[in-house]
Formats: structure tokens, C-alpha cells, sequence
């Protein structure tokens, strides 16, 4: 299938500085470069070529609009709550609210620079200034430098105040947030001071590796003091003079200021006439419901909408050859797909039988049939770090061929026969039949589904496919334990130390018997509180699980994630997530398939778009985006 990526590096560099927090690889209308070359980040997504005849001038609209589309609307601002938690709501505050560091389109995250002061990172300097040593084991101290100008849109200065206020809320609400927002390091925090500084330290009582994973989202401390940590942000009841407003719209302390709000139709953004760091350069960004898939491929051709991200598929290529000023590119998004096994079923909880599907199914096919062909690169053997991160290692070794006499020896030894025309059977004489949950109306889950029952069927095992809404699916089911297989999305996060919380610590009703794992030699960390079995609400609006749902539990995994956490070292780090994954491929709760394709169009006029590895995807750098005004563009372009 041919991507018609746009890449206008030439006049882009030389008409027009759009240079990132982080390198922009596999961006949809951007360069290639990298602002922090000292931390050697991997690009994590796929790209095509486009070559460009460079204009003498190129010029750019300073009043421009561009128009997003998206399936709803925020319900608040605040995306550190569990009403929050959700990629909508990451994509609009990731210019109305500074973080410390920002996840770009490369891996690790990296932090402004002075060259780059479009960012809408807060923080000019952050940094380890106090090691553990022989005599404080424990102490790990970070010295955090706010830029001096920074100040909320209501001109109050940000300060440490905002972090001690967001240390405290964290360790309330951090344990109902969906897994990819962390909570341990919060809960290793000693002290912050001083007070209401520009320059400050985090002094923490055990090291946490994950640190900059801390503070993603600065709050505005102020006014959530006096009205809430979630009531202060809430879209409902919000208008003209309302508390939490500054004039029609929300404190900002980034490029953009929310400034229009029409229920169910519409949300706008507009440049912060406030903003300490380099202004905007669009006037207005506006995010339009299209709910569906449908509408929102009209809405592209008709013109209404200039940005927007899809399942990957012939409607939506037909929409862009058919056109003349749209270009679409399609990379991995942070979703790992995976086949997930209730470990408290009689049968699917033998070991022996989880291994046997796993070696009758053909996750080479399985890709090639569904997605291969916009994401061949697509298959992943590490529940850490997706394709291209830095420090992963594909563990999946014994599972990467099939292999059904393995698979047929698994299944004898759990008790079960092969009759002579080769169909599994229970003691009881009665052919295998396993029931597989999935999302409706979703129909890449169902070519999935398809393709899993005619693997298994190969092998000799019946799979009954359930389809209910995904909602219930992640938000009740996968929580309860209500079912065998399922099919369930899963975040990676850039910090591997956020996703303890999916392989440990089961929210289901009861734990599988201990797994043959390896003993690990730490202590583990105090796990947060779990929420009561059987809902899930986060995952519902995250649209990933979010907690353990397997019923797995072990220790010794347990305790390598706590050693893990604690290691300051990222190569010793990174060998010890990898240690984890291989104890998880070994036990088998789950079983990855491939990271979840995303197509994203852009208007042609429209630069500077690039994809983030996170939830806030195309919008992580809106501030940097820019209409061209002419000559008008002409691409040629190579898949």
C-alpha cells in the first residue's frame, strides 16, 4: 500500500524553524533533526522518503486555524485524574499545560533546551545531583531550574509550589490512574524545597530510576488549592467568571489557551497572549467532533478538518488518493496488542495449555493477515519497549515458529488426547473449545479473531469468539475475571517502571498457583492499593487495560520490577525489564502480538506535524506547527 508522506526538509529548514523537543523521525509534514543528541534516542517509527524542490521564499500564515478531529470531547482539563486519564485530553493540555520533560517522536524522552524554547517543557535544567553512596544507600537528589519567566496565563509565577502541591494529589489519586501514569516515585519522595522557588530539590528516600517520568503534567497549584484537584478543571458548568477561568478560558502555562468550548461539537484553542516561551505560530487550533470513522473521512474531504488519526485501511487510503492536498503516513502507536490469558480459568490457567496455544499460533501470519502490509514491522517479542526503543531485546525466541507436535505433547501432558482426526479433547472425551472475548464493531479485532480461530483450529482447538463493547470488555470483564481469552490493548509507557502495576498485584478474583520464574534478590516496593475487583473505570476512558486482570501474582517478579525501579543505571536497568519479560514469556500471562498501527492525515499546507509515542500523538508540538501561505506546496513522494 503506498504512503504518501510528506517531508519538506529543504524550505522547511531553511523558511521556517521547526525544531522539536526531540528529533521529528516518521512525522507526517516535518524534518529530521535532533535537539539533545547527547542522550543517542532511537526512532521508534516507520517512515517513507520524500524529496522536495527547495523554494527560494517560503512564507507562512500568522493567523492561521487548524482543525482537528476527534471522536469526543474532554469532560476535564485535568489529566492526572481518572476522568482525565485519556489520549483526548492528553493531546489538548500538552499545549495548555507545561510538563518537565516531553516525549517526542524518539526515545528517551528529552528535556528543552535553550534552542528550542517553543517547547512547552517548564524546566530549563534538571538533573542527579546527589548520588547513592556507602554512606547514604538511599539518597538520590534532583535539582530541578524553572525557567524565569515561566508564569500561568493569570500572571502568577510557576514555582515549586505547583510540584509540592502535585506531590501530595499523586499520592492520593495515583493508585486510581491508569498504569502509564507513575505513582512509585511519587511515594519515594522525601522532601521538596524550598517553597515557592525557581531553583529546587527533590530528595527522594530510595532511588527511583524513572524520575523524569515525574510531574508529565504541571497543574496549576493555585487555583486547584482553592477549588480541587479535579473540580477546578471540569468542563461542566465552566463559562464566563467561573472559578478555574482566567477571563473565557482556562490558566495556561503553555502556548495555547483554551478559549472556546461547545458541548459535543467543538473545543478551541488559541494562542496564550500570556505565554513566557516563544509564541505559537498558529493563531488557533480546533478540536471538531467527527465520531466516526465515516465522518471523519468526509470531513477530511470536504475540507472541514486538517489533521486527523485513523485506523489504517483502504477508506481511508482511497480518501487520500482521491484528493489533492491530503498525505497520510502510518507508524506504530504506543498500543501493544495482546492475547491475554485469565489465569484463574481450570483451563487455560495450566501452564502446559497456555504454552500450546501459544506454539500453534503463527504471530508471523497473524500480522501479514491483518496489518502486515501498512506495518510489517509491527511484531514485538518485549512487553517493555517497542519496536526501535533503546535497550530492548526480542525474548520471544521459543514462540517465534509454530510448532504443533510441541503443542500436541503440551496438551497430553495436561490429560488431554488427540482423536484420529486430530482435535484436542478433555477427559471427558468432548472436543477443546476455548471462548476468545473481543471488542465489537472494531474490524481489525475482528480479522484478528478470524485469524486466531483458524490457527487454532489447525491444531485442533475450537476458539468461540464473544464480541462486546470495549468499554465493557476493559472496563468490567477483563477486571472480574469473566472471561478465557481475550484480546485487550496494553500502553507501553516510555518509563518501564509505570507498568508494574499490569503484571502484578491482580484485580481479579483469585491469583494463579505460583509460576516457574526466577528468584530475584530485592525487596519489594509497596505496591499502591489496588481498586475494587471487578470495574475498572480508567481503562475505559485510557482504552487499555490498566491494571492486572490476569490473576498473575509472583514475587520474585514483583521484586525484579522494585530492584528495577531503584536502578540508576540504564544499561543494568534495562537487562533486568528484559530479565522480567523473559520470566513473563516463560509463564506466558499474556501473549503479545503486534504494536497497534496508526494512520495520521494532514492537510499538505499544514507543517511541522509529527507523531509522539504517547497519547498525546500528533498534537505533542502543535506550537510548532504552521500553514503555508505560499508558494503553494509540491511533493513527490516514495513508499
Amino acid at each position: 500500500m503506498g504512503l504518501r508522506l510528506l517531508r519538506r526538509l529543504l524550505f522547511v529548514l531553511a523558511g521556517l524553524a521547526l525544531v522539536g523537543c526531540s528529533a521529528a523521525v516518521g512525522s507526517a509534514n516535518s524534518p529530521s533533526s535532533s535537539t539533545n543528541p547527547s542522550t543517542s534516542p532511537s526512532a521508534t517509527f516507520s517512515s517513507s522518503t520524500t524529496t522536495t524542490a527547495p523554494p527560494s521564499i517560503v512564507t507562512f500564515k500568522t493567523d492561521a486555524t487548524a482543525t482537528v478531529a476527534v471522536a469526543r470531547l474532554p469532560s476535564e482539563f485535568n489529566p492526572l485524574t481518572p476522568q482525565g486519564s485519556n489520549p483526548i485530553t492528553a493531546m489538548v493540555m500538552a499545549n495548555v499545560w507545561p510538563a518537565t520533560w516531553v516525549i517526542g517522536d524518539r526515545l528517551p524522552p528529552s528535556l528543552c533546551q535553550s534552542a528550542t524554547p517553543s517547547c512547552a517543557s517548564v524546566v530549563t535544567q534538571a538533573e542527579i545531583t546527589t548520588v547513592p553512596s556507602p554512606a547514604q544507600p538511599n539518597r538520590q537528589v534532583v535539582t530541578y531550574t524553572i525557567s524565569p519567566k515561566a508564569k500561568w496565563s493569570d500572571g502568577v509565577p510557576i514555582t515549586s509550589d505547583d510540584f509540592i502541591y502535585e506531590w501530595g494529589e499523586q499520592l492520593s489519586v495515583g493508585p486510581t490512574l491508569p498504569a502509564g501514569n507513575p505513582t512509585l516515585g511519587y511515594q519515594d519522595i522525601a522532601s521538596i524545597s524550598p517553597p515557592a522557588s525557581k531553583t529546587f530539590t527533590v530528595t527522594f528516600s530510595k532511588p527511583y530510576a524513572d524520575w523524569p517520568a515525574l510531574f508529565s503534567e504541571l497543574v496549576p497549584a493555585h487555583l486547584a488549592v482553592q477549588y480541587g484537584w479535579s473540580k477546578a478543571f471540569q468542563l461542566k458548568g465552566l463559562g464566563p467568571g467561573a472559578k478555574g477561568l482566567a477571563g473565557d478560558h482556562v490558566v495556561s502555562g503553555g502556548p495555547f489557551a483554551v478559549t472556546r468550548f461547545v458541548p459535543g461539537r467543538l473545543l478551541e484553542l488559541s494562542r496564550n497572549p500570556h505565554y513566557w516561551g516563544a509564541p505559537a505560530r498558529l493563531a488557533h487550533i480546533i478540536f471538531k467532533v467527527e465520531p466516526t470513522e465515516a465522518a471523519t473521512l468526509r470531513a477530511l474531504r470536504r475540507g472541514y478538518v486538517d489533521v486527523a488519526e485513523l485506523s489504517p485501511g483502504p477508506a481511508v487510503d482511497s480518501v487520500v488518493a482521491s484528493s489533492t492536498d491530503l498525505n497520510e503516513t502510518t507508524v506504530n502507536s504506543p498500543l501493544l496488542e495482546q492475547l491475554v490469558f485469565n489465569l484463574a480459568d481450570p483451563t487455560v490457567g495450566v501452564q502446559d495449555v497456555r504454552e500450546a496455544i501459544a506454539k500453534s499460533i503463527d504471530r508471523h501470519q497473524l500480522v501479514a493477515n491483518t496489518i502486515g502490509l501498512v506495518a510489517p514491522t509491527a511484531l514485538v517479542g518485549n512487553r517493555f519497549y517497542p519496536t526501535g526503543a533503546g535497550g530492548g531485546q526480542p525474548d520471544d525466541g521459543q514462540y517465534q515458529a509454530v510448532d504443533l507436535a510441541e503443542a500436541d505433547s503440551l496438551l497430553r501432558s495436561a490429560g488431554y488426547g488427540i482423536d484420529a482426526n486430530g482435535v484436542v479433547q478433555d477427559p471427558t472425551g468432548k472436543p477443546l473449545t476455548l471462548t476468545l472475548t473481543g471488542p465489537s464493531g472494531n474490524p481489525l479485532a475482528s480479522a484478528i479473531e478470524q485469524q486466531l480461530q483458524a490457527e487454532l483450529l489447525q491444531a485442533g482447538i475450537h476458539l468461540s469468539i464473544h464480541n462486546i463493547s470495549q468499554e465493557s470488555l476493559l472496563g468490567t470483564v477483563l477486571p472480574k475475571g469473566a472471561y478465557q481469552l481475550a484480546l485487550a490493548p496494553y500502553l507501553y509507557s516510555p518509563y518501564p517502571s509505570t507498568t508494574s502495576v499490569l503484571y502484578g498485584h491482580p484485580v481479579g478474583p483469585s491469583p494463579a498457583p505460583t509460576p516457574k520464574v526466577t528468584n530475584a534478590g530485592a525487596s519489594a516496593r509497596v505496591a499502591p492499593a489496588a481498586p475494587a475487583s471487578g470495574t475498572e473505570p480508567a481503562a475505559v476512558v485510557s482504552g487499555s487495560a490498566t491494571r492486572d486482570v490476569l490473576g498473575f501474582s509472583d514475587p520474585a517478579v514483583d521484586a525484579l520490577f522494585a530492584q528495577a525501579a531503584s536502578e540508576l543505571n540504564a544499561t543494568a536497568a534495562a537487562s533486568l525489564y528484559n530479565e522480567i519479560d523473559t520470566d513473563l514469556w516463560s509463564v506466558l500471562p499474556t501473549l503479545p502480538l503486534f504494536e497497534m498501527p496508526t494512520t495520521v492525515v494532514v492537510r499538505d499546507d499544514l507543517l511541522g506535524v509529527t507523531v509522539a509515542n504517547t497519547w498525546a500523538g500528533p498534537l505533542w508540538d502543535a506550537g510548532q506547527w504552521a500553514v503555508q501561505a505560499s508558494p503553494p506546496p509540491t511533493t513527490s513522494t516514495t513508499s
